[in-house]
């Protein structure tokens, strides 16, 4: 006599999706997109013009990557016991850290009189951004939900930036993508803070 679960084996015993957990992750991200989007302006006020009033406009791109980090932090924070506002820095730094990858390989074909915004060149860029990701996900963990989530923050981050810096084309660019570093710093720490209060909202 065969049982239920062999007589319907097309049925989906998978947990179901965790709505509540959903939406603390798009509201968490959404303050991150946030305060990356303005610390992004300030600092590209200081070293190339001021974008004050792009900041709008730049929500719609600066909220999907602040989702895609939170959900990163999300997955990595269990496995590494990670709370702070300091472990969201380190968290920043490391996604900073996951950018250069990339950026060096588009600055590597524009060197070599390529146009990295070609689309070789862009799938390669970002290809390897996922990559980089998806390899300190593991790093971090040394589990398998991370690497992803991980690996879609840093595709998401280097899309919504527009792509690498061109650092190779002037000392501001340069200075530009290291400022990147500050600004993924406060992404990390506001995860953080987004994180401690929206579940304190939500509980």
């Amino acid at each position: 006599m065969c049982t239920r679960a062999e007589a319907q084996p097309w049925v989906d015993v998978r947990p179901a999706v965790n709505l509540v957990r959903i939406a603390r992750v798009v509201t968490e991200g959404t303050i991150v997109g946030t305060i990356g989007a303005v610390s992004f302006a300030i600092v590209h006020a200081m070293l190339i013009v001021p974008i004050w009033g792009r900041i709008p406009g730049g929500m719609v791109q600066a909220v999907p990557a602040g989702v895609a980090l939170a959900w990163a932090f999300e997955r990595v924070a269990p496995a590494r016991n990670w709370r702070s506002s300091t472990h969201g820095a380190i968290f920043g730094a490391l996604l900073f850290l996951t950018l250069v990858p990339g950026t060096v390989f588009a600055n590597t074909l524009r060197l070599a009189g390529a146009h990295p915004g070609d689309w070789p060149g862009t799938i390669g860029t970002l290809a390897i951004a996922a990559a980089s990701g998806g390899f300190a996900g593991w790093i971090l963990t040394r589990e398998r939900r991370a690497p992803p989530a991980f690996a879609i923050a840093t595709f998401v981050l280097t899309a919504a930036a527009g792509g690498p810096v061109a650092v190779v084309n002037s000392a501001r660019a340069a200075w530009l993508f290291i400022g990147f570093l500050p600004i993924c710093v406060a992404a990390g720490t506001a995860t953080t803070l987004a994180r401690r209060v929206v579940r304190k909202d939500m509980s």
